[in-house]
């Protein structure tokens, strides 16, 4: 029973991965296509049976026509991309002090882990300052207070006169 318990988990946690792997490559390679980035070739996995044939050999495959300096017959894997996005739009983003080319890009950077750190320290940022303006705001019944006692300007005042 605890043998069952056990596969089941394991089973659990590794299609976890995978789909943690998948997004991963996904965000990284196919998201945001450039020069730098490698083509990505998928493969059929879901039919273990059938392994060799539709995972070990069409990978192999692939891997024999790069090293031979040719294009694999295998097509790599595309992202649907957006005909009206402009490849050469300019954003200035003063938070992060950057500039970034590109409406794909620039979603991405609004995505982007520093961004949103940079967005949330200026947030913070913003709250201590109105929490410190209005700590030092006086309530009318505090100015009352200030003027029946005499208020520290006037002291000040009142000092420098004697000096």
């Amino acid at each position: 029973k605890l043998q069952k318990i056990g596969i089941e988990a394991l089973k659990q946690v590794t299609k976890r991965y995978a789909r943690k792997q998948n997004r991963w490559v996904k965000n990284r390679f196919l998201s945001r296509p450039g020069p730098s980035v490698p083509p990505v070739y998928g493969l059929e996995v879901s039919d273990v049976s059938k392994w060799e044939e539709s995972v070990l050999e069409p990978a192999l495959e692939i891997v024999r026509s790069f090293i031979q300096g040719h294009q694999p017959a295998a097509a790599p894997v595309k992202m649907p991309c957006n005909e009206t996005e402009n490849k050469r739009s300019y954003h200035m983003c003063d938070l992060c002090d950057r500039i970034i080319i590109g409406d794909r890009e620039w979603a991405a950077h609004r995505k982007s882990k520093s961004h949103l750190h940079q967005l949330k320290k200026r947030r913070k940022l913003d709250s201590d300052a109105v929490a410190t303006i209005e700590s030092q705001s006086i309530s009318p019944d505090r100015d009352k207070e200030l003027k029946e006692k005499g208020s520290p300007g006037q002291n000040d005042e009142e000092l420098k006169f004697s000096v």
